[in-house]
């Protein structure tokens, strides 16, 4: 605000003429001017405020120096004015009045130029030239020399300034520049006119006087000049201020003086001191600059220099980014850039240094200096330090020393011909590793230095001497001896090695060598065979193994064939040949069969012991082993072994073939470990033959024989269609299955054998089932997983995803390689920890679709907690992995309860409780069956229990091994009642009623009877506000059954009308109620008004009085339903709402019961309040208990269309879709599809923000500046809402759906009720309107659903573009809840009919009836042929299981197919024929059951054909079947509908002038293609081909092009005489508009019409006028004037423009021809109506009214034959000589464009088009 830039106010009061012109800008001159002492200002200024002003200065300063002068005196004309100021009252309370205005210099309204120059010529009239003659033009970036001078004379266009009467100086380092003018006159011209001028407004200038300086700037003084000196020098000129001399460099110097009227004076003298001439200048201190004129220097920025720095250092610096940012960070602080070199960095300025306003100059002066001192400053931090290496040491040194830095912030510099090694980096780095660096370089150098005096010698010696001379302390003397000597032994070289000094080395090889030749040898006496075991074998290993080992030092030594023992003394001799004697030895056998000893496996066998600690020696007869002790007898008792057990013998054993088949394959690992290297069995057909040594095959035949004897084998017979045929397709996952899971072996027999074992087959049935109330189903199985049908089945593993055992072994072999496969490469991928899961395909024999591998956790006694936490986590993994691919069945098993050890019922336990817990928190998941499924009865049991303990006895909880009747019965029940802890409601249903009870105890009861007849104590009536009891449905009844008393108690009440919402209260006179209420209800208004809200009120009014009066009842009706048009969702949602409100709320609890009651033929409403009722206290629709009717699963109810509007409900919230305007809404918020910053200007956007206002564009840019979630909230602006939600819009979907759900809780939080989105998303962001429908209306869901008692009612989705419409209804059609849509057309009508009529047989079928006598009879199917299986398994109860196995399996894919229908008996001989084929062709078996009607022999019965088989096999047949039946019924049927259109709807062509009706086939053609609204069909007719176009033709021949008319006759509506497509009205209506839609047909033509001639108009709406009795009048007339005329040709389509005032009388009585000549009347007194629309738009007709709206009518008119016409004509005149009279006239005959009416009903107002121009 003006105010908050210039806060100083000033009161001014002055003898002038209020009326005086251009006042206002004088004062500003003035009091801005030398004159006044002022300066910047403002001045507010009323008309009506006589002779005062406020003047408003910037400073207080200037206005305290305005109150310090004397007298103000202002030259007004010529007359001068004297004028007197002073302070006002106070500062804050400035008066101002709507009239009143502010004007600155920099902000004032723009003048002419003859008012400038009429003001400019006062001011010097009256004023002496004192005035500042410099302004400041501020913000000019990028502005040079030239294009200022330009746009200074651009402003001061028509005055006498010239170029040369100004000057301007650019300052650009404050982007500003001085324009000095010649004269104040030009000065005051160019600031007053610079806020007109175009290229300053857009370049955002701002132009302001420059101020009077009292300071000057003195450049070039002397060096070593002080203030003093400057001060004594400047005083001679005039007295300058205390401390008025202030130096900016050495040489330079700003000097202020007292009186700024010094300054010129000072600036026009010549100066020097000392004898040297300086420039003094005038300096500004609102510039911080002086002024230079042309001589104005400009900026450079300093030269580069060049700081050494220590090389080692800048080295550093380049290896250390961190360390060298540092310092450069410290260097841009003060505008410095540095490049290294090798010795040296150049400091350079950066270029920011030019861009620092008015401190520029400064910085650029001191910038070496200051980069000088913070560079040494921050290069004193580092250090370096140099170590000197001796040339012979440097590698090592160098080496070590890079050790030593390791993980170290410094950098070496190594540098070998100068001998250094030099460390740099941070001081405090340096100091820390000195001494340590330095330490390491003299311990080398020590060493080193050793080295050089040192030689090496050597002695050849075993390692076993080694140890014996050395190890026992010889070599410890030695090296105590000589401790810097080096005795080193080499294994490979076998060589001893010294290295020290000389004398060092001779006297230890002296010693050595001494102590060797002290060595004793000794022969050992042993075994020849002993010796050649020693004489093969490693010796110095033996001797390290026997003698070292065990702390004896005596070495083994050959010598020749002799093995000698070496020590130093005897007695360690003699303990090792004692050991030697104890540790080695032989043994030996004999060999009976020599052939043994030449077979393979025999050499492979001596080869494998000769590795070990002996040696095998054979002989012919004889073997013999040598060596250790420990190992020959083991070595010795193989081989004797393997001689006693290497012969060979067989042995044959015979059993069944499938015996022998289950032995060789189920049963091979009971036996292959067992024969594995010793026998051979070979299986062949019925014979196992065992092969091998005679000691392993005698004992492995009585193995065999237990197996034989183990096993359990039985044949069984299966008598069912498809059955082989079935078996020999799944043979492989039957074989695997029954091999894995019972671990039997199953064989199709051949059809000649006879088994003897047959088993029926019997189903598996669910153990426990359990219902939730979100409708899932929970179920407990006892059965095998891989043959479970589900979308997926859950298995547990282990991390790798290895499927080696247990149920992941099971599905891995269903599944096949490729399972495994898949978990390898799954592996490979990602890493799995306990907890995750991973989803795969399911494949091979699976009868799932997919596998979900859950890694199960291990149970950890210590902690079971982090065990039930980790295998929740592995279900809810699971569980959501199957949302996500949007399975509806899943099969989970116990998981972790096998051998990862978790206790079989926490496991359970934790699984169900899993399962809830992830159902409670995904919402809308797409899973519907949940299958708990084990083999194990235990296991079984214990998933049973955790089901009951978790969900708790329910009603939808039931055991299926009951019977099926007594289980539904419980079941029926049960659901009477539901649980308090799920619903904390009781719900009862007795009769025609249904009650249910809230928490706090009040019953809510839904009724069917007649209100009247209720005996609640209070009874609530509805009425208008005319308060007629006698209007309305439940008035009046409730008016009859009380009596006249009631309206006489009601008008003592109230007077008059009432306000919509008013409640009164009576005595219930003659009713069985105490009391009545009687609220005033509104007419619905679509959602537009606040009727909803009137609605709440009454309940809450109703139920408060009701306590308030300790009444115990009250009863409603359905408020608003019925001729009030309120939706019966919202109201039911609304109602409800509020009983459950008014249960939590009140205080006291006197009313204990509300009831809705409803009239039992309203079945609509019964519908919509029982659906809602159940949805509510139940969780379900009341309509689903009503099988034969087609449900959908969707949230919303029923989609309804009216007047254009698409509405439904879902969950009490009222969703509207429509096409229209959202800025017209009046809903209390409206959603603005905006940007990220909501600064959005296109499309919707713009419009809502276009007519919000400017107001709400800045609260957008202030929101949307803060932290924001995508959403924000202002106010409403100008639009008709209280709040604007704005959406930053998104292209995607996700992120739509998100933010319309935040919308919508915003909405409810601000306890808004209603709510208008607009269609986002479809514009810039591209997304189809399909993919927004689904979003924005699934975020609605979201939201409705999780917070189902807010206070949103009504959802309002205004569409624009009405091309989308479309998409948006299908949209809510996809989510509809309940019956199928009931099409109302023509077309319906005649399918309901055709289907209510009953077909009679005629076929040959008939005989089988005939013969039975009429009665019931049975047909049965061909014979099949059994099959037989063979099983085998490892006992009979696997056996019988695997029996039920196959007869389950083959069962489960067993189907029953009956089709009933009464057509069967009219298939034809050639249907019956195929259906007995199919039986054998197909493999089905075919019944039919003929059951006759008991009642009537009249009455046919009921045909049943029975298809059995396989359940693909039976769909085949089936669909045949059914085929046929449809082929049948649909002769029947299209002859019936042939006949019932032909009676309701008759087609007709023209030929020959008469119109003649289309045969019953092309009539029913035709009927169809109008019901699906086709543009046009093609009939054949005739022998020709016709394409007609719908609905009122032409039908035109495709080959010859002939055409003729068609019509079409509705028998329904023939009596009526009005257009069938005219909306329904009341009948006590006698004329209405009803608004077209833009997407409809009716509007486009219209539309179309109009635009031919006006393209250019903007069309508001188009509105249809029906009025019958207009209509039946102008009809009546039109057939007349046909008759008249001989010809049809008498109706034309014209416009008529009208005003506002008389449309009424228009559409209520028709045109009114005595207006005649108020417009224009050339042609004739009658009304005018004109071809084009262009005519009657003009003002003169179509007359605009205050908004600028504009209407016209689109008419029909009977022009009939015309003649041109005349003024002053008041009838047509006559065409010929019997005076018939021309029916109308017109401008031109033959090419007429405005036509002439005389009677007012020959025109027909039809449409009303409302547009602006």
């Amino acid at each position: 605000m003006a105010t908050d830039e210039f806060p100083y106010p000033l009161y001014v009061e002055g003898q002038w003429d209020s009326h005086t012109p251009k006042l206002k800008n004088k004062l500003i001159i003035y009091f801005q001017s030398k004159k006044s002492d002022g300066g910047d200002c403002e001045v507010e200024y009323s008309v009506s405020g006589g002779q005062t002003a406020t003047v408003r200065f910037k400073s207080k300063e200037v206005r305290q120096r305005v109150l310090n002068k004397q007298t103000h005196e202002l030259k007004i004309g010529q007359k001068t004015v004297k004028m007197t100021v002073s302070l006002p009252p106070s500062d804050a309370s400035v008066p101002q009045e709507s009239t009143s205005s502010v004007s600155t210099i920099a902000a004032g309204e723009p003048q002419s130029e003859e008012e400038i120059e009429e003001d400019v010529e006062q001011v010097e009239e009256t004023e002496e030239d004192t005035t500042p003659r410099s302004t400041v033009i501020e913000n000019t970036q990028n502005c040079g020399q030239e294009f200022l001078t330009m746009l200074v004379e651009n402003v001061l266009k028509g005055s006498s300034a010239e170029s040369k009467d100004f000057d301007t100086e650019i300052i650009p380092e404050i982007n500003c520049a001085v324009v000095t003018f010649s004269n104040s006159k030009y000065a005051e011209h160019f600031l007053v006119s610079s806020p007109s001028n175009g290229i300053i407004n857009k370049k955002n200038m701002k132009v302001r006087l420059l101020e009077v300086t009292s300071k000057v700037k003195a450049e070039g003084l002397p060096p070593n000049s002080n203030s003093d000196l400057v001060m004594l020098y400047f005083d001679k000129f005039a007295e300058v201020e205390d401390d008025g001399v202030t130096f900016e460099t050495d040489q330079s110097a700003i000097i202020t003086f007292k009186n700024p009227e010094d300054v010129q004076k000072v600036l026009e003298e010549q100066h020097q001191i000392k004898k040297q001439p300086f420039r003094v200048l005038p300096y500004y201190e609102s510039l911080q600059t002086a002024l230079y004129g042309k001589d104005r220097p400009n900026l450079r920025l300093p030269e580069t220099f060049i700081e050494k720095v220590d090389r080692t250092v800048c080295h550093h610096l380049k290896e250390n980014r961190k360390s060298l940012d540092s310092i450069k960070q410290a260097m841009s602080s003060h505008f410095c850039e540095m490049d290294f070199q090798s010795s040296a960095v150049n400091i350079s300025p950066s270029r920011s240094l030019l861009n620092n306003g008015a401190k520029t100059r400064k910085l650029i002066q001191t910038w070496r200096e200051n980069a000088l001192s913070v560079f040494l400053e921050s290069m004193s931090k580092f250090k370096s330090n140099k170590l000197h290496i001796h040339e012979d040491a440097w590698t090592e040194i160098q080496t070590e020393i890079e050790n030593a830095v390791v993980g170290e912030t410094v950098t070496l510099v190594p540098c070998m011909d100068e001998g250094t090694i030099t460390v740099a980096g941070l001081k405090e780095d340096v100091d820390r590793i000195e001494g340590i660096l330095t330490e390491t370089v003299e311990k080398i150098m020590q060493r080193i230095q050793r080295e050089k005096g040192s030689e090496m010698g050597d002695i050849n010696m075993t390692p076993s001497v080694y140890n014996v001379v050395l190890c026992d302390g010889l070599e410890e003397q030695l090296c105590d001896k000589f401790p810097k000597m080096n005795i080193t032994y080499h294994v490979h070289s076998q060589k001893l090695t010294f290295f020290g000094l000389k004398h060092e080395v001779l006297e230890t090889k002296n010693e050595i060598l001494q102590a060797v030749l002290n060595l004793i040898r000794k022969p050992t006496e042993l075994h020849q065979s002993v010796l050649d075991f020693l004489h093969k074998n490693d010796l110095e290993e033996i001797t390290r193994d026997m003698f070292f080992s065990k702390g004896i030092y005596v070495a083994l030594e050959a010598d020749g064939k002799r093995v000698l023992l070496v020590g130093k003394t005897h007695k360690a001799l003699n303990e090792g040949e004692k050991q030697l004697l104890t540790d080695l030895g032989h043994l030996s056998f004999n060999v009976e069969d020599p052939s043994v000893l030449g077979t393979s496996d025999w050499h492979d066998l001596v080869s494998r012991i000769k590795s070990t600690n002996v040696t095998v020696q054979t002989a012919v007869d004889q073997v013999v082993v040598s060596g250790f002790v420990d190992s020959i007898n083991d070595v010795k008792q193989e081989l004797y072994n393997f001689v006693q057990e290497n012969s060979h013998f067989e042995k044959t054993l015979k059993s069944h073939k499938t015996v022998v088949t289950f032995i060789k394959d189920h049963k091979k690992q009971e036996w292959f470990e067992k024969v594995k290297g010793k026998v051979n069995v070979d299986f062949k057909c019925e014979d196992i033959v065992i092969s091998g040594s005679r000691l392993y095959v005698s004992k492995c035949v009585p193995l065999f024989e237990d197996l034989l004897g183990s096993v359990h084998h039985c044949t069984m017979k299966i008598v069912k269609p498809g059955a082989r045929k079935y078996f020999k397709e799944k043979k492989f996952m039957w074989v695997a299955y029954a091999k894995t899971n019972m671990n039997c072996l199953v064989q199709l027999l051949d059809e000649c054998d006879h088994p003897r074992d047959i088993v029926q087959s019997r189903s598996i049935k669910s153990i426990y089932e359990y219902k939730t109330h979100e409708g899932m189903e929970i179920t407990v199985n006892k059965a095998d997983m891989c043959s479970f049908l589900v979308d997926a089945v859950v298995g547990a593993c282990k991390s790798t995803l290895l499927l080696d055992g247990g149920l992941a072994k099971a599905l891995s072999d269903a599944a096949g390689p490729k399972l495994q496969n898949d978990c390898n490469q799954t592996v490979k991928r990602r890493k799995l920890t306990t907890g995750d899961a991973v989803l795969l395909d399911a494949g091979g024999q699976l009868c799932c679709k997919h596998v979900i591998l859950a890694i199960g956790p291990h149970y950890n006694p210590s902690n079971p907690q982090e065990s039930i936490k980790l295998l929740k986590k592995a279900v809810k993994k699971s569980l959501n992995l199957a949302d996500q691919e949007s399975f509806q069945s899943l099969a989970i098993p116990a998981i972790s309860s096998g051998v990862f050890g978790f206790p079989l019922d926490l496991c359970a336990d934790t699984i169900v409780k899993a399962i809830k817990e992830f159902c409670d928190f995904v919402e809308g998941n797409t899973l519907s069956k949940i299958h708990l499924v084990d083999n194990n009865e235990k296991t079984v049991q214990a998933l049973e229990a955790a089901v009951k303990n978790v969900y708790g006895v329910s009603a939808r909880t039931h055991s299926v091994t009951s019977g099926s009747s007594s289980s539904n019965q419980q079941q029926n029940q049960n659901q009477a009642s539901s649980s308090p802890s799920q619903h904390q409601i009781a719900a009862h249903f007795q009769g025609a009623s249904q009650s249910f009870q809230t928490k706090e105890g009040l019953t809510i009861t839904l009724m069917k009877g007649n209100i009247e007849d209720t005996t609640m104590d209070i009874v609530v009536n509805t009425l208008s506000s005319d308060l007629n009891l006698s209007v309305g449905a439940i008035s009046n009844a409730l008016f009859k059954a009380a009596g006249p008393q009631l309206q006489v108690l009601l008008n003592q009440q109230v007077t008059g009308s009432a306000n919509n919402g008013a409640v009164f209260e009576t005595a219930g006179v003659n009713l069985k109620n105490k009391l009545v209420f009687h609220a005033v209800v509104p007419h619905w208004n679509q959602g537009q008004g606040n009727e909803l809200k009137v609605l709440e009120d009454i309940m809450d009014k109703c139920l408060d009085l009701a306590e308030q009066r300790q009444q115990s009842s009250i009863v409603f009706s359905a408020i608003g339903t019925g001729n009030l048009g309120f939706p019966k969702p919202l109201v039911v949602c609304t109602m409800l709402d509020s009983a459950f409100k008014f249960s939590s709320n009140r205080s006291s609890k006197h009313v204990k019961e509300v009831a809705f009651v409803l009239h039992p033929k309203d079945t609509q409403t019964i519908q919509v309040f029982t659906d809602e009722f159940s949805k509510r206290f139940l969780g379900q629709s009341a309509s689903a208990n009503n099988p034969t009717q087609p449900q959908a699963t969707g949230p919303f109810s029923k989609v309804i269309t009216k007047s254009g509007i698409h509405e439904t409900t879902v969950g009490g919230v009222t969703l509207q879709v429509l096409n229209g305007d959202i800025t017209l809404e009046k809903t209390d918020v409206i959603v603005n599809s905006s940007n990220k910053d909501f600064t959005a200007k296109s499309g919707v956007s713009k419009a809502i923000l276009d007519k919000a206002g400017p107001n709400i564009e800045t609260e957008c840019q202030q929101l949307g500046a803060q932290a924001n979630s995508g959403l924000i909230m202002t106010q409403g602006g100008n639009l008709q809402c209280k709040k604007i939600i704005h959406i930053a819009a998104h292209s995607d979907a996700i992120r739509i759906q998100k933010h319309v759900r935040k919308a919508l809780e915003m909405c409810a939080k601000e306890k808004l009720t209603s709510i208008a989105f607009p269609a986002i998303g479809t514009g810039k962001a591209g997304l189809s309107p399909g993919q927004v429908a689904d979003s924005m209306l699934d975020g609605m869901v979201d939201m409705i659903r999780k917070n189902p008692q807010s206070t949103l009612k009504l959802i309002r989705l205004v569409v624009f573009q009405a091309q989308m419409l479309p998409e948006f209804h299908k949209s809510m059609q996809n989510r509809e809840t309940g019956p199928a849509k009931q099409d109302q057309s023509t077309w319906s009508k005649i399918k309901t009919y055709a289907a209510s009529v009953k077909s009679f047989f005629t076929g040959s079928w008939e005989k089988e009836i005939k013969q039975h006598g009429g009665k019931d009879f049975v047909i049965e199917g061909v014979q099949v042929d059994p099959v037989f299986f063979s099983i085998c398994g490892p006992s009979q109860a696997e056996v019988d299981k695997t029996k039920r196995f196959l007869e389950d399996t083959i069962d489960c894919d067993q189907v029953f197919q009956s089709i009933t229908d009464t057509a069967i008996l009219t298939l034809s001989d050639k249907d019956q024929q195929r259906i007995q084929d199919l039986q054998s062709t197909i493999d089905v078996t075919i019944r039919l059951e003929y059951k006759a009607h008991t009642g009537s022999e009249e009455i046919p019965g009921k045909a049943t054909l029975t298809v059995q088989g396989l359940s693909r096999d039976v769909l085949k047949a089936t669909q045949e079947i059914q085929d046929m039946l449809k082929t049948a019924k649909d002769d029947a049927i299209l002859k019936k509908e042939m006949d019932y259109t032909s009676e309701l709807v008759d087609w007709q062509y023209e030929q020959g002038g008469q119109y003649r009706s289309f045969d019953q086939r092309t009539n029913l053609d035709l009927e169809k293609a109008l019901d699906r609204k086709a543009a046009d069909i093609s009939i054949s007719f005739q022998g020709q081909t016709y394409q007609v176009r719908l609905p009122e033709g032409p039908a035109v021949s495709t080959t010859g092009g002939n055409q003729m008319n068609i019509r079409r006759i509705d028998r329904l509506k023939a009596t009526e005489d009005i257009p069938q497509h005219w909306d329904a009205m009341a009948p006590n209506e006698l004329h209405r508009k009803f608004n077209l839609q833009p997407t409809s047909t009716e509007y486009i033509d219209v539309l179309k019409h109009f635009q031919a001639t006006c393209p250019n108009k903007k069309v508001l709406k188009i509105e249809r006028i029906q009025n019958p009795g207009m209509w039946r009048n102008y009809q009546n007339n039109k057939n007349v004037m046909e008759k008249k005329n001989g010809h049809q040709n008498n109706e034309k389509r014209l416009f008529h423009g009208t005003s506002e005032q008389t449309l009424g009388h228009i559409e209520r009585s028709g045109f009114n021809r005595s207006y005649a000549g108020k417009n224009a009347a050339a042609y004739g007194n009658g009304t005018y109506f004109a071809l084009n629309a262009s005519y009657s738009s003009s003002d003169t007709y179509s007359v605009p009214n205050t908004q600028g709206q504009k209407y016209m009518y689109f008419c029909r008119v009977l022009t009939g034959d015309y003649t041109k016409g005349q003024t002053g004509m008041i009838v047509p005149p006559a065409k010929n000589p019997n005076c018939d009279q021309y029916d109308t006239v017109v401008d031109n005959s033959n090419a007429p464009t405005i036509f002439v009416v005389f009677r007012d009903d020959n025109a027909y107002p039809e449409y009303l088009i409302t547009f602006t121009n």
